[in-house]
């Protein structure tokens, strides 16, 4: 393979470590995607520990999904994968994991909200999050895909996170974001009190954001 696809699967295997170690995926949870072309990508194979990963294991495929390289399954969640990349030609490279406190503010029925770090809202702007859906499935594919046509993160209802980016380091940089804004959230709601930014707060880190 080209010299540029053995680094982009280096790096592919090197955020799912981090993955691992930060605790955001246990086991073979998770998956990570990047486009190698407009018109293919390497995506994590199905059924591995993404901790213990290597460049070898990882397939190559199409927007519609066929494998054009590796051996084995590619991700069960690759729909969803394949969903953000056709409606944002922006996006470079997908993220999901399960982050702890993120994840937990779904299951408790809590939203990412009301903004709370000006580096969340630059980084981030608005969080959605997307209701439960199966898993794996074109349905959930498709409104992930609807939900992120303007949001850099969202958060998947009983399912975790998921973060995009024109590279691999930011789609994993936004992912960690999410985590920190949550443990912030979790950590002041137990100090009984949550002091939220200032409309006009929010919208001149927006219009920074934009700049």
């Amino acid at each position: 393979m080209p010299a540029d696809a053995d680094v982009l699967r280096r790096d592919i295997v090197a955020v799912c470590q981090r993955l691992y170690q930060r605790g955001f995926i246990a086991g073979t949870e998770g998956n990570v995607s990047a486009l190698e072309g407009p018109d293919r990508l390497w995506i994590t194979p199905s059924g591995h520990h993404k901790g213990l990963l290597q460049p070898a294991d990882l397939l190559l495929i199409d927007l519609q999904g066929h494998v054009l390289f590796g051996n084995g399954r590619p991700s069960s969640e690759t729909p969803m994968h394949l969903a953000l990349y056709r409606c944002r030609p922006d996006i470079g490279a997908v993220v999901h994991a399960h982050p702890p406190l993120a994840t937990a503010l779904t299951v408790a029925g809590y939203r990412l909200e009301p903004p709370l770090l000006p580096e969340a809202v630059v980084a981030l702007g608005e969080v959605p999050t997307i209701p439960y859906q199966m898993p794996t499935t074109w349905q959930f594919a498709n409104d992930v895909g609807a939900a992120m046509r303007q949001a850099e993160a969202a958060l998947l209802e009983n399912h975790g996170s998921v973060a995009v980016g024109a590279t691999l380091q930011a789609a994993f940089n936004r992912m960690e974001i999410v985590e920190r804004a949550a443990q912030i959230l979790y950590l002041a709601q137990l100090l009984g009190r949550v002091q939220p930014l200032s409309p006009e707060a929010v919208t001149a880190l927006q219009a920074l954001r934009q700049s």
